[in-house]
């Protein structure tokens, strides 16, 4: 008889009722299908745009700005109450999420800013674009690379497990995707009128790689593959455990045309297949090919959905897994919105809005993860009596955080006796701190060896 996975999270520990988890799952839905629809439009909002400017387009355009407002906030109230024990033990948590609180609030007031300004006076201000790229992009930059700085120090104490030095180095490509990413949509916004009004057009730049614009946007695309084929490889390893079940035929096909779907839509555009034409086809073409980011976010999602289902139902650590699987799903279709395009109303805005948010999820649920996993000793126990390369990867996370708080704390107590001494004594104590973080790293090998 086939066992069920084992459950390896404690019951003692702070749980999360089960209405709230299925409350998420539905405020999730709801938030994915928003911004698929906000981003669909804004892709083929240089079709459409007498119907856009219609009371329906702003109707339209008005509802899901309050989607984006009501979700939003309800999704920081989620992880602020899952990640009330972690934060508790990990102040930088507490400190990343009032920064993400007060952006998105920011984001908020600026889709209230442009409302008004089409109501009163059906025009609004191409600074306000500006302003909404910045804070979201900005967002993504610097929680992927405080991640990627995660990674690399666990990945330099977890006995160099590849799972995680894969995840580091997606992270890096990630950040340098957001920065050429951001840089791109800069030079977009520069060709867009100052003041954007009703009877404006959605304007998308045309590919040429003699201008700038569009190698910054060729960089974009190769930081992006990049990231996507790293991040690709991890989630094939976390899913492989899962190939008897799915047949391996099945198995890589699927992993086979996400990889494909993503990956060929920008060759095409350069080709030509995604040229601006009255063409129906053209418009369809569009449609269908930048589904692609939804299908890459369900597989990725699974990946880390495939972890939190090896953890008890409902404790706190599979909710921060769960949490960093519906971060890359909102990742992969907000990240691929624009708003650069300058429609009337600004559709795709809310979804380039949820971008900072999404990488939070990842970051908040990776990282808290790996802090409750490094205090508490019978977790990782019962984590280790797994083989799987799901547990592997809490496993090093948890035991690398755990090293490095160890070498922090012991670090702070060395400093103080040593200058306590100096003080008693009136003998500076020879020792930097450098010598002493070489000396505790040298201890840590010796007690790996052992």
């Amino acid at each position: 008889m086939k066992k069920e996975p084992q459950e390896i999270f404690p019951s003692r520990f702070s749980l999360i009722s089960r209405f709230d988890s299925k409350k998420l799952l539905i405020l999730m839905v709801v938030v994915i299908i928003t911004i698929l629809i906000d981003s669909e439009i804004g892709y083929i909002a240089d079709f459409i745009p007498e119907q856009l400017s219609s009371s329906t387009g702003l109707a339209a355009f008005i509802g899901i700005a309050i989607v984006f407002a009501v979700t939003q906030y309800f999704i920081l109230s989620y992880i602020k109450q899952s990640n009330k024990e972690t934060q508790a033990r990990a102040l930088n948590l507490d400190l990343t999420y009032s920064i993400i609180s007060i952006a998105q609030f920011v984001l908020v007031g600026i889709l209230a800013f442009i409302i008004l300004q089409i109501i009163i006076a059906q025009q609004y201000s191409i600074m306000t674009l500006y302003a909404s790229h910045v804070i979201s992009y900005g967002l993504w930059i610097v929680t992927l690379g405080l991640l990627a700085k995660a990674f690399f120090s666990w990945y330099r104490l977890s006995s160099k497990n590849i799972m995680v030095l894969i995840l580091a180095l997606s992270m890096i490509a990630y950040v340098v995707n957001g920065i050429t990413g951001l840089t791109s949509y800069f030079d977009m916004l520069t060709q867009q009128k100052p003041v954007v009004t009703s009877t404006d057009i959605a304007y998308f730049p045309d590919f040429s790689i003699a201008s700038l614009g569009s190698q910054i946007g060729l960089a974009n695309q190769i930081a992006s593959g990049i990231a996507y084929v790293l991040t690709w490889i991890g989630t094939a390893k976390l899913l492989y455990p899962h190939i008897k079940k799915l047949g391996r035929t099945k198995f890589w096909t699927i992993m086979g045309a996400a990889m494909a779907y993503y990956l060929v839509s920008f060759p095409l555009f350069v080709l030509g297949y995604f040229t601006l034409s009255e063409n129906i086809d053209a418009m369809t073409n569009i449609l269908i090919f930048s589904l692609g980011a939804i299908f890459s976010g369900v597989v990725f999602g699974a990946a880390f959905l495939s972890v939190a289902r090896t953890l008890q139902k409902e404790s706190t650590l599979r909710n921060h897994m769960i949490l960093a699987a519906y971060g890359f799903l909102l990742f992969y279709i907000a990240g691929s919105a624009s708003a650069a395009q300058s429609a009337y109303p600004p559709f795709g805005l809310a979804s380039v809005s949820f971008t900072g948010l999404s990488c939070y999820l990842i970051y908040s649920g990776l990282y808290s993860s790996a802090v409750m996993v490094s205090q508490d000793v019978s977790l990782r126990h019962s984590i280790r009596k797994s083989v799987t390369e799901q547990s592997k990867l809490l496993d090093s996370i948890g035991t690398a955080q755990m090293e490095q708080e160890l070498q922090t704390r012991v670090l702070t107590i060395a400093k103080k006796l040593s200058g306590k001494m100096e003080e008693e004594t009136g003998v500076e104590v020879s020792m930097t701190e450098e010598d002493m973080r070489e000396h505790i790293e040298m201890v840590r090998k010796e007690i790996h060896r052992s």
